[in-house]
């Protein structure tokens, strides 16, 4: 994604791959990704709570595009994630923080330093008494395949999925009316991750492009 300020920030939201395996260092949160570099910073969310936390990518590895990031047991427990369905949102910190909006000069230059300065540390209890993930379902997804401007198209596509999914999945596409001008094809929705991942994997290799994932509140 586009910052406007002539660089790029990578942002993604998606399912993480938890690997069971602890990557904690010196109460520094490391993670892997498929795209982004070693030593690139990175925010990690949980937009079901909005726990967050900033994170330096420890290196490049090889997953399926399905999933959006790897993280340690121990991000998904600070984070709480739903281990049915770990939902993250993913934003790269740009090491210039011209993402801080400006504040407002103030007599006291302590304060207006710390009013505007980034948070980098994360302040970790326990860790070794690791807290219970958070496995109830409270919520499914769908899988948003494309967005139109009129219905027809959007049912021709229906009909061209027909050929690429078995009559058992094709019973998961619909159609959704999201303004009088606009609707969605989606497929969903999931019960499963398996089952969604499965799909997903599908409708990328059938050269889809870009996918997402809907939260069905």
């Amino acid at each position: 994604m586009y910052n406007g300020k002539n660089s790029f920030t990578y942002s993604a939201k998606g399912f993480a791959l938890i690997d069971n395996q602890s990557i904690n260092s010196n109460n520094n949160f490391l993670v892997s990704h498929n795209k982004l570099k070693s030593g690139t910073k990175i925010r990690v969310s949980n937009p079901n709570n909005n726990a967050s936390i900033e994170a330096t990518i420890k290196k490049k590895i090889i997953y399926d595009n399905f999933y959006k990031v790897l993280i340690s047991k121990d991000i998904a427990e600070k984070l709480e994630l739903d281990l049915n369905f770990p939902y993250v949102e993913i934003t790269e910190v740009k090491t210039n923080k011209s993402f801080i909006a400006k504040k407002a000069i103030t007599e006291n230059v302590e304060k207006k330093i710390a009013n505007t300065a980034p948070i980098d540390k994360i302040n970790i209890n326990n860790l070794s008494k690791p807290k219970k993930i958070n496995k109830a379902l409270s919520k499914n997804y769908s899988i948003l395949v494309a967005d139109f401007y009129n219905l027809e198209s959007a049912e021709m596509l229906k009909k061209r999925l027909a050929v690429i999914f078995a009559s058992s999945n094709y019973r998961l596409i619909y159609i959704n009316k999201k303004n009088n001008s606009s609707y969605e094809l989606l497929m969903g929705p999931y019960n499963t991750i398996k089952k969604l991942k499965n799909d997903y994997i599908v409708l990328d290799d059938s050269k889809f492009e870009d996918l997402d994932i809907k939260i069905n509140e």
